[in-house]
């Protein structure tokens, strides 16, 4: 019986001396790479390039954060899946919908996402190549639009994951990997279309009919809508209001109009989305 419980033991021993032996092994096989990841001052910019002043972001104004990234270390490259950047755009901005997150002079190191975290949205990069040594002057940059007036910060942080990498980054100086920008948008905010929609009026010109058809080229209508019927100059020729659940197309009924140039508004009713067509009758 005795003997039994040796063997027993003896056993778990060797299980768990294997278990360590291999992650000992694991350790040994990642190495150890110390380098100095570090981020500049966020600074504001228009879209001719030149600085805006941070107190007095306008609200109809595309604008650009530009943050610098760097890499002092006497020729050590910052590692693959070792580090993140997190970058907070505060309350009251946004990216602009046509900006492609991955289109920044770092795309090719920082694979970026974004998401709404705790009412502000996060802008986060994975490093995914290898960020070489000495690097000083890549700043990366988001167009951005403000979504309400008021005060609020952009923050960023660079932050030290070793999440994914066969080298465990050790951060020389940690006191330089955030940043942060007080900002103020001033003005009264106008709506962002969000839902990237896209619309076409057939045929064009019209001919002969009272009817054209409205196609939604990319995404879908749904809600209530103004339609406004003007002249070239933007002189009220009708309006009406229509219902439109979910809808990829739907006819619209001019009557009886003069050839000439018109343009047709379709604004939702919350003031959400709004899109000028431009077409002629023959």
């Amino acid at each position: 019986m005795k003997q039994t419980i040796k063997k027993s033991h003896l056993a778990r021993c060797m299980f768990f001396a294997g278990l360590l032996a291999a992650s000992l092994s694991s350790t040994a096989q990642r190495a150890s790479v110390t380098a100095d990841p570090e981020l500049g001052s966020i600074t504001l910019a228009n879209e001719t390039g030149f600085t805006v002043d941070a107190s007095q972001v306008l609200a109809d104004q595309a604008i650009s954060i530009k943050i610098p990234v760097k890499n002092d270390n006497h020729g050590q490259a910052v590692p693959a899946g070792s580090c993140k950047v997190k970058i907070g755009l505060g309350s009251k901005l946004v990216l602009d919908p046509a900006f492609n997150l991955n289109s920044n002079s770092l795309g090719n190191y920082f694979s970026w996402s974004a998401a709404t975290v705790d009412g502000q949205l996060q802008i986060t990069g994975d490093l995914v190549n290898p960020l070489p040594a000495n690097v000083t002057d890549v700043t990366v940059a988001f167009k951005v639009k403000a979504s309400m007036e008021g005060n609020s910060t952009i923050t960023a942080n660079f932050l030290i994951t070793n999440h994914n990498n066969n080298s465990i980054l050790s951060d020389e100086d940690g006191a330089n990997n955030t940043a942060s920008l007080q900002y103020r948008v001033v003005g009264k905010v106008a709506p962002i279309n969000t839902d990237k929609l896209e619309l076409s009026l057939y045929p064009n010109p019209i001919k002969d009919i009272k009817t054209a058809m409205i196609k939604v080229v990319q995404g879908e209508l749904k809600g209530r809508y103004n339609i406004t019927l003007m002249d070239i100059s933007g002189r009220l020729m009708q309006s009406n209001l229509v219902e439109l659940n979910t809808v990829t197309s739907f006819k619209y009924n001019f009557g009886n109009i003069a050839a000439g140039k018109y343009l047709l508004k379709i604004a939702k009713e919350d003031a959400t989305q709004s899109f000028l067509l431009k077409f002629e009758k023959m």
